[in-house]
């Protein structure tokens, strides 16, 4: 989450020597007076400076809810007492030996055959030397129109029509007409590029079906051939194991059971099944995500964190 984490409106707790904590504060005057502190994914540091880390930060901000925490952190924040529940999973796909043979991508396949077909070609571009900014503006307001889920600004960075350091922007053409756009956020360690966050797309209404997959595919392509390690997918939110397997002792019942139903019947609100089953296609790597809170996982701190976020 590292570029999110560093969006202009985001606030930055700081140890010296030791990391930061990327958070944003969600005030409403009747939902929640007195505020809370919304941390998406994980503190920036090493994993055993995180409870000396969120320790720190709660003496400061004792109201504070964790959306999009890893495994590792949602293990140190129950071991603090905290109420943990799972909250979806991301999908990772590591693209060194990456191939589309085998049946658990054959979706994919016929998508790329079915867009080669009709004669997608994607590119990887400059966006601030791309010489039609206003067809970039038209395709987005066209996929933004009529969507859910799309004010999630604190997960999903927007379109921005200049370059930003080691941002890629891969464009599908079909006869020299833009059709669709992926963006990717670069992934740091150690100083050097290991992988890609797939941050958005833009599709065209009349773009062949299997766009997005295709653009994400050649996007993999040019990354392997960069020695790029993987290329994460992001959150399926409220995409829950169905064994409980995922589970942290102390986890809110009730509210499990919440997510699912919201998973199966409340897509109006998020396209839930559609982006667990999109990113289902690429037969990545599966993690479990959670959800915490100084004040419990229950169904009014899910409704403040669902407000905070931009989903409700």
């Amino acid at each position: 989450m590292g570029y999110t984490g560093l969006e202009p409106d985001m606030q930055h707790f700081m140890l010296d020597d030791i990391g930061y904590i990327a958070h944003s504060e969600y005030k409403h005057w009747l939902w929640a007076r007195k505020g809370r502190q919304i941390i998406v994914g994980d503190p920036v540091c090493a994993p055993e400076n995180y409870a000396q880390m969120v320790s720190r930060f709660l003496e400061k901000y004792p109201q504070v809810l964790f959306v999009q925490a890893s495994r590792v952190f949602a293990e140190v924040l129950q071991k603090m007492g905290l109420q943990v529940n799972e909250f979806g999973y991301e999908t990772d796909i590591p693209i060194e030996n990456f191939s589309l043979k085998g049946k658990h991508r054959a979706k994919l396949r016929q998508w790329q055959n079915k867009c080669n077909r009709e004669g997608l070609i994607v590119r990887d571009v400059s966006i601030s030397d791309y010489p039609d900014k206003k067809e970039i503006e038209d395709l987005s307001k066209e996929w933004l129109k009529g969507k859910s889920g799309e004010g999630l600004g604190l997960i999903f960075r927007p379109l921005r029509l200049k370059n930003e350091q080691d941002v890629r922007y891969f464009m599908g053409f079909i006869d020299n007409k833009l059709v669709g756009l992926a963006v990717f956020d670069p992934i740091y360690s150690g100083g050097k590029i290991i992988a890609y966050y797939h941050n958005l797309d833009r599709i065209a209404n009349a773009a062949p079906h299997g766009t997005s997959a295709s653009i994400i595919l050649a996007a993999i392509e040019v990354f392997k051939n960069e020695g790029v390690q993987y290329v994460a997918l992001g959150m399926s939110p409220l995409k829950l194991h169905e064994k409980q397997v995922w589970e942290l002792p102390g986890f809110h019942l009730f509210t499990r059971k919440a997510f699912w139903y919201a998973f199966e019947k409340l897509s109006f609100i998020y396209p839930f099944q559609g982006n667990a089953s999109h990113k289902k296609k690429f037969n990545g790597e599966m993690k479990p995500v959670y959800l915490s809170g100084t004040k419990g996982t229950n169904l009014w701190e899910v409704f403040l964190m669902l407000k905070a976020i931009g989903m409700l």
